[in-house]
């Protein structure tokens, strides 16, 4: 019989503590790195680029930034961009309140006498002493930089447009001037350092084209560059605009207005990027029928289906079937069905189509575009109630319920008045909104809109109206953020471990 020796129990336990070590020297090994995981960080600079004033004078600026109470240090400066060959004006620290707490900046047109436009770019036709249309930069460091939000608004702090954002490829999609917009005109503004080359692009109803000798625009740095559309767009009813950047990036904005002498002009907000799904909120009740304007860039014909979210649940406003577009096509649809209620618009299509809704009102009317659900929160600058006016938050809940804080931040004293709201799923809520108890009669305010946890994708536009019945400005909300996310970083040494 075969010997059996058994090892002593020392040795036994001393080979079950080595595999124990082991064990324990994998689990370590095995922990998570922190160069793989997604991170937070502050917010320490922004940008954004406001318009020239419409017809030139002297304008406002609404802006706030920076949560009330902000710890650490911040700044913010507002800059001119003056037309092409025109001095502009010493930028400085804006004299805002502080952190949390609106201003109304006001910014006035640049002097020049005629200059001389350099290749690519078009002279000043000002004499000595003359007024000059100019854009304006806002930038902003440390707590200023963190939610910051800009408008460009009237004195008495009414906004009517966003300031941008600088990109490399902006859309609008509108009425053309069969539908009476008989001047279209495109600001190009580039807040920084490197000159830009720009090149315009037009859809209308009738196809795409070539928007005249608009390619290999040049756009100096900090400066602005005019450029009328109007003779472009011809005898159009829709059209789609795309300014793209070949080198450099600039922010862009058009106002349309009719031809006769006096006529109002109106801002027609950037649309979102072309994508297949697009939420546009804050189309508020109105006496007459809203019209969505739509655009495929691209040569695939678009299958697209509109799906309308009101106070009373969804439904389809032109029916079951999808609306059939073709490739490179821009076109019109009137919301008759929508009859008197608030509502957000939902739309998909089987390739990218962007669009915006036109609701009557002064002027051209007012335009909501689409935009992304809100993160963090998103802040409207300039909003005014009382002698007629009156402002409200169209809130939309597409795929889950939301609880939303709605913050009133007032202009005269920084006060402030907060409310919450819960908005069911796939309905739409429109909220009044006033200045905080407080504040003085009339005075501007901000509102700060912040979703709660556990709500479902949020979106929210800011509608002013005057007499109960015309709208006058509707502002879509953007997430304001004071924090973004850091990607997980990857082969980088702090991500390899031994």
């Amino acid at each position: 019989m075969r010997a059996v020796h058994l090892a002593p129990a020392g040795v036994v336990l001393l080979a079950l503590g080595a595999i124990g070590a082991a064990a324990s020297l994998d689990r370590q090994t095995a922990r998570p790195n922190p160069a793989a995981v997604t991170r937070q960080a502050m917010v320490t600079a922004a940008a954004r680029a406001c318009p020239p004033t419409l017809g030139g004078g002297t304008g406002t600026v609404a802006l706030i930034a920076g949560p009330a109470g902000s710890g650490g240090s911040g700044q913010a400066e507002l800059a001119s961009l003056p037309p092409v060959g025109v001095q502009p004006q010493p930028a400085g620290p804006i004299s805002a309140k502080g952190p949390g707490v609106l201003s109304l900046l006001t910014v006035r047109p640049a002097s020049s006498t005629a200059t001389k436009g350099t290749k690519g770019t078009k002279g000043t036709k000002g004499g000595k002493g003359t007024s000059e249309p100019t854009g304006w930069s806002v930038t902003a460091s440390g707590t200023m930089a963190q939610a910051m939000e800009a408008e460009v608004a009237q004195s008495s702090g009414l906004a009517s447009l966003r300031c941008g954002e600088p990109g490399s490829d902006i859309w609008f999609v509108g009425p053309g001037q069969q539908n009476g917009a008989a001047q279209i005109q495109l600001e190009l503004m580039n807040i920084d350092s490197l000159a830009a080359t720009v090149d315009v692009s037009m859809i209308t109803d009738a196809g795409p084209l070539q928007a005249g000798n608009d390619t290999g625009i040049t756009v100096p740095p900090h400066e602005t560059v005019t450029e009328s559309l109007s003779s472009a767009a011809g005898n159009s009813s829709v059209v789609a605009i795309e300014v793209h950047t070949s080198s450099g990036r600039v922010a862009a904005d058009v106002s349309e207005g009719g031809s006769a002498h006096g006529s109002t002009t109106n801002w027609l907000p950037s649309a979102a990027a072309p994508s297949t799904q697009l939420v546009i909120p804050g189309v508020p009740p109105s006496s007459r029928a809203a019209e969505l304007f739509l655009t495929v860039p691209g040569t695939g014909d678009a299958k697209v289906n509109v799906l309308a979210i009101t106070p009373q649940g969804q439904y389809r406003p032109f029916g079951s079937q999808p609306v059939d577009l073709p490739g490179q096509s821009a076109s019109s649809m009137t919301l008759t069905p929508l009859g008197g209620t608030a509502a957000a618009l939902a739309i998909t299509a089987n390739v990218p189509v962007t669009a915006t809704v036109l609701v009557p009102g002064s002027g051209v009317g007012a335009f909501t575009t689409a935009t992304a659900p809100i993160s963090e929160q998103a802040v409207v600058a300039g909003n005014v109630s009382g002698s007629g006016f009156a402002s409200s938050v169209v809130l939309s809940a597409p795929a889950g319920a939301a609880r939303v804080r709605l913050t009133e931040i007032s202009a005269s004293t920084g006060s402030a008045g907060s409310q919450v709201i819960s908005v069911l799923a796939g309905h739409t809520l429109m909220v009044p909104v006033t200045a905080p108890s407080g504040a003085k009669r009339g005075v501007a305010f901000a509102v700060v809109i912040t979703p709660l946890a556990g709500s479902g994708p949020l979106y929210a536009a800011r509608v002013e109206t005057h007499d109960q019945s015309t709208v006058v400005s509707i502002i879509p909300a953007a997430s304001a953020l004071s924090t973004i996310s850091l990607p997980p970083v990857s082969d980088s040494y702090d991500a390899i471990t031994p």
